[in-house]
């Protein structure tokens, strides 16, 4: 785990008494949390490098300033490392990594290719599907939904009928909370009879597809969008990977219809976060996440926790039906949170309560995988959750375990 440094001098102590609390924040509580990862060292080295001194609005070729070789270069090398993770050999695709976020990144692509009065068709939140792609901005967006069957697989000939009826400008497939795989292929077989660009969220998905465990996306998919933070160790911030004919509909979209100048810091510790994944086996991290959800899902089994995945493991996440144990997600939230368990209150399939609410909690197991937790201790972990979300008095000793072995600090600003 991380530890960060403290400032000498009075006028810091405010500071400095926050960035304790934030340490032990970080170092009492496991993080279960399906949307992070813990960063490479070298993405934050990255990071306090002093590299906004210079202004760089625009993209690559045509920035509003002097002097900003430097910036197209890295822009240059990054879409060379993500082009080349992807496995896509040609110039059919280009990537943008000036996005701030992943919200943002969608919001380019909207901002890029839709009129006022236009339809998209994206996943039912309540299947799953992120709030971006509900809410896309102020203007004039008509958004329908499309939802998934009792087995939770995508229904493809309801898709096709929806488009029909609906005659969509943008479908955009992807989700925050979805434990199987989509099949991008079958999904642009039906969209590309009727002309619709497709768009692909991939944000919880990125990582098993850079390293095969799920199928290409590519050339299925007109846009795909993802952030770096939650599953490939790197920084806050978005990336688009886009077909190359819309490049000039997302440049003029980057800047300046949806942000200012990029975060500069953040393009070049993208770069090397690619640059890492491309230097490791990130076959065996992604089926190792996989393989860890297996076992936390073997894990609660064992102690009478039934999970929506059903023995099923596909990606990082595990969803859970807390209502079943006379909770919900905010009560199961919580009381893990109080037993020092960071999970997330979430929706499930067909949830009668609203999304502040919810009947369930999604779990996430890549932060463990980072801290390399052995079979065993999952299994311990487990038993730990379990209990939690029983009622039963957890047993307190395999927190303190497992504490100590894994999330004690490690400094990181010598």
């Amino acid at each position: 785990m991380f530890v960060m440094k403290r400032f000498l001098g009075d006028e810091y102590d405010k500071y400095n008494s926050i960035i304790d609390k934030y340490n032990l924040e970080q170092n009492s509580y496991i993080n279960l949390t399906a949307c992070t990862s813990y960063p490479f060292q070298e993405v934050l080295e990255v990071q306090s490098m002093p590299l906004s001194t210079i202004p760089t609005e625009g993209v690559r070729g045509n920035r509003y300033f002097p002097n900003v070789e430097s910036i197209d270069e890295i822009e240059d090398y990054a879409e060379q490392l993500a082009l080349d993770l992807f496995n896509i050999p040609d110039a059919s695709y280009k990537v943008n990594i000036q996005p701030n976020s992943g919200t943002q990144a969608n919001q380019i692509i909207y901002n890029a290719i839709l009129s006022d009065g236009d339809t998209v068709l994206s996943l039912n939140p309540k299947d799953g599907g992120h709030i971006s792609h509900t809410k896309l901005g102020s203007r004039n967006i008509n958004v329908a939904y499309y939802s998934l069957d009792d087995d939770l697989n995508l229904d493809y000939s309801n898709l096709e009928k929806e488009i029909i009826s609906l005659s969509p400008n943008l479908i955009i497939v992807g989700a925050s909370s979805y434990i199987k795989e989509f099949n991008y292929k079958k999904i642009h077989s039906i969209t590309s009879k009727y002309g619709i660009p497709l768009m692909a969220d991939i944000c919880h998905s990125v990582l098993y597809i850079m390293g095969n465990c799920h199928s290409t996306i590519f050339p299925y998919v007109d846009f795909a969008t993802f952030t770096m933070d939650k599953l490939l160790c790197g920084p806050q911030g978005g990336v688009i990977v886009y077909k190359s004919k819309y490049d000039k509909q997302i440049n003029l979209s980057t800047f300046p219809k949806t942000q200012g100048g990029p975060n500069q810091c953040g393009m070049f510790a993208k770069t090397m976060c690619f640059l890492r994944l491309h230097s490791m086996d990130i076959n065996a991290y992604a089926q190792n996440v996989v393989n860890n959800t297996k076992i936390l899902i073997n894990g609660f089994q064992e102690n009478g926790i039934e999970t929506i995945n059903k023995g099923i493991a596909h990606n990082h996440i595990v969803l859970i039906d807390v209502s079943l144990y006379g909770k919900t997600g905010r009560e199961a939230e919580g009381s893990l949170f109080k037993n020092n368990i960071l999970v997330n209150r979430n929706q499930i399939p067909n949830d009668k309560k609203n999304a502040l609410t919810t009947s369930g909690i999604r779990i996430g197991t890549v932060p463990i995988t980072n801290l390399e937790y052995s079979e065993n201790d999952i299994l311990c972990l487990s038993q730990y959750l379990s209990s939690i979300i029983i009622g039963t008095i957890p047993k307190t000793d395999i927190l303190y375990y497992l504490l100590k072995k894994y999330h004690k600090g490690i400094n990181i600003s010598s």
